[in-house]
């Protein structure tokens, strides 16, 4: 079984060791919306009315990580919509995705296997695929192995910044210069030793997010799915 299905089954594991809690009148975070003026990382009182319109949609986040999605026409509290996916199902249903993707004829080898990351916070610039970056912490590329040195060439998704580093021999990690234009909401091509490049999307995680269960939905509604488990993996 591929690496990138072991990780998700992983992740739908740890989320039973959340307590799935009652719903309350509580603010909900946006986590996506579409032609209605909500943003990412907006609160909404889940106590009071929303209206959506024909064609509006958003996806909402509770405390507690269940998530919430709403098309419109709807004119009610979310409360009130009952409902809602908890964080083993939203897991569950990542899981699935992961492994149709991973299955596609052709699929690359910079957009193959998702690894098992030390910390939550660090992001795999090694496949294509989505990574998320913590509001106000400075970006840290991770690499699945470090036992030759490589040559990293980063570029913004219309290539007119590029930025070129030598990772050294026996370090994973590699904290992002100050003076590179690495941000969240972004795409970047990274490449190794100028070969295949890689694809990477940067999310944006905001860094009020309260509790682990609302932080590790969001990485799962974000395709962040390595990130989720290292979250919610238990530390010794």
């Amino acid at each position: 079984m591929i690496l990138a299905t072991r990780s998700c089954a992983a992740l739908a594991a740890l989320a039973l060791l959340w307590p799935a809690l009652p719903a309350s009148a509580e603010d909900m975070v946006v986590v996506a919306a579409r032609g209605i003026g909500l943003h990412p990382g907006e609160r909404v009182d889940s106590a009071k009315p929303l209206v959506l319109g024909e064609g509006q949609h958003v996806t909402l986040i509770a405390v507690n990580g269940v998530t919430l999605k709403l098309d419109g026409p709807y004119d009610k509290p979310p409360a009130a919509a009952g409902g809602g996916s908890d964080l083993t199902t939203a897991l569950n249903a990542l899981a699935t995705q992961q492994e149709a993707r991973t299955t596609e004829v052709g699929a690359t080898r910079a957009g193959g296997e998702v690894a098992t990351l030390p910390e939550p916070w660090v992001l795999d610039v090694s496949r294509t695929g989505n990574v998320c970056l913590l509001d106000k912490q400075q970006p840290v590329f991770w690499r699945p192995t470090a036992a030759a040195a490589a040559t990293m060439v980063v570029m913004s998704a219309d290539r007119s910044w590029k930025a070129q580093a030598v990772w050294p021999k026996g370090s994973n990690r590699l904290i992002v210069s100050d003076t590179w234009a690495v941000h969240g909401d972004a795409i970047y091509f990274v490449s190794f030793d100028h070969g295949e490049e890689a694809a990477v999307t940067i999310n944006r995680v905001p860094s009020d997010l309260p509790g682990t269960p609302m932080r590790a939905a969001w990485l799962a509604n974000r395709g962040c799915e390595a990130q989720a488990e290292a979250l919610l993996r238990p530390r010794p």
